[in-house]
């Protein structure tokens, strides 16, 4: 029961987004960039990075540098959701897909959104912190693809092990995770 339970509890909450436009599933996406960014930038004044400027200085220096953060995470963000939804797309030719690019980015926008607002936890070096992102992202990228594409449930295993591969490979080169 309890494994029926957990299996279908999100399959319900992946239909109910698949039944939401893509332009919901972005501005969703975009502002958890925008947390995200916004987060990682009081992390590093709070942890003392940073110019050591007093007074109007110092406010106008936070101010600034608040939108770069936030004009570079929003770029970021964009360029790694167009390119995880590439390679997630590339992985579905593999099992006849026959769905739009749209339903392949709906599924990319749910499963990276979790990895984007707790990557301070793999920079902050918790234990096992990369590792439940990837197993997590994996799991999310399954539940979309079977719902969102409406694939099986082996050939959903096969696109979400073999993009999350892809992902951990690179954020291993890239981060270290």
């Amino acid at each position: 029961m309890l494994t029926e339970t957990i299996f279908t509890g999100p399959r319900r909450v992946f239909q109910r987004l698949n039944e939401k436009p893509l332009r919901d599933d972005l501005i969703f996406y975009f502002a958890i960039v925008a947390v995200a960014s916004v987060l990682f930038m009081a992390l590093s004044l709070l942890a003392g990075e940073g110019v050591e400027n007093s007074g109007t200085h110092r406010i106008w220096f936070i101010v600034a540098g608040t939108l770069v953060t936030l004009t570079q995470g929003l770029i970021t963000g964009a360029v790694a959701l167009l390119a995880v939804s590439l390679v997630e797309h590339f992985f579905l030719l593999f099992v006849d897909v026959h769905r739009e690019f749209e339903q392949t980015m709906k599924s990319t926008v749910y499963a990276l959104s979790p990895l984007i607002l707790f990557s301070w936890a793999v920079l902050l070096e918790v234990p096992f912190a990369g590792l439940i992102l990837i197993v997590w992202f994996c799991l999310s990228t399954y539940f979309g693809v079977v719902v969102f594409h409406e694939k099986s449930e082996d050939r959903a295993v096969f696109v979400a092990l073999a993009t999350g591969a892809v992902l951990a490979f690179y954020l291993h080169r890239a981060v270290g995770i």
